[in-house]
């Protein structure tokens, strides 16, 4: 339920505000249609009484998920349309830190690669069960130009300590800036083609062949 509700979410955002008024209006045209010039719009039959409040339920129920859209989860719609907005243009440079020896690096250095940059966290469970699929994809994909950044906001020591116990193969780095990438939920994998162009952006986490999926529409064929 909780993958349903991460992968519906950059359709939530751009068009769930919208559609739910839609939907209200028509529900509430409907409404009136039944109790058209009858006192309190109160149908004069009592099936046509039954839908009419059925209706009315139904407007009810509505307007508090759109209560719900842009109140408590206003600002989680906010980020995930500024992540999404991001598909089709140019990736912007991001600086951080590799965990291994705190060299400093910057995405835009990766140019002429394809790039799966990984936003995850230590204490995200989603995260930490993506993360052998993520890594597997680096080990099958390194040859043909790919490269995995597994990008974490966290303090060096605590990715220290995690990478002890589940080394990766991956470009695993850090920084507290995360520039356009600021988002509060994990994990999200943003795919950047050769050009550095943002082709997919996917919220949640995917399993090794969702992941595959997409990375070999830009890898391009074995040499």
């Amino acid at each position: 339920m909780q993958q349903m509700l991460e992968r519906a979410l950059p359709a939530v955002a751009a068009w769930g505000p919208a559609v739910l008024t839609v939907l209200i209006a028509l529900t509430l045209a409907g409404v009136w249609a039944l109790g058209r010039g009858r006192p309190f719009l109160v149908p004069a039959s009592w099936p046509a009484r039954v839908l009419s409040a059925a209706l009315l339920s139904s407007v009810l129920m509505m307007g508090l998920c759109l209560f719900v859209l842009l109140g408590p989860m206003r600002p989680m719609l906010t980020q995930v349309r500024s992540i999404t907005g991001v598909v089709g243009r140019p990736a912007g440079d991001l600086a951080f830190r590799e965990v291994a020896d705190d060299r400093p690096r910057h995405l835009g250095e990766l140019r002429d690669r394809v790039v799966l940059l990984n936003l995850w966290a230590t204490w995200c469970p989603p995260c930490r069960r993506e993360l052998p699929d993520v890594d597997r994809l680096q080990r099958a994909y390194a040859e043909r130009g790919l490269v995995v950044v597994t990008l974490s906001s966290e303090d060096r020591e605590r990715l220290l300590a995690f990478g002890v116990r589940h080394p990766v193969s991956t470009l695993n780095v850090y920084t507290d800036e995360l520039g356009w990438l600021d988002v509060s939920g994990r994990p999200v994998s943003v795919l950047i083609d050769r050009g550095g162009t943002v082709r997919e952006c996917l919220i949640g986490a995917r399993t090794y062949a969702e992941l595959e999926r997409e990375v070999v529409k830009y890898i391009g064929s074995p040499s």
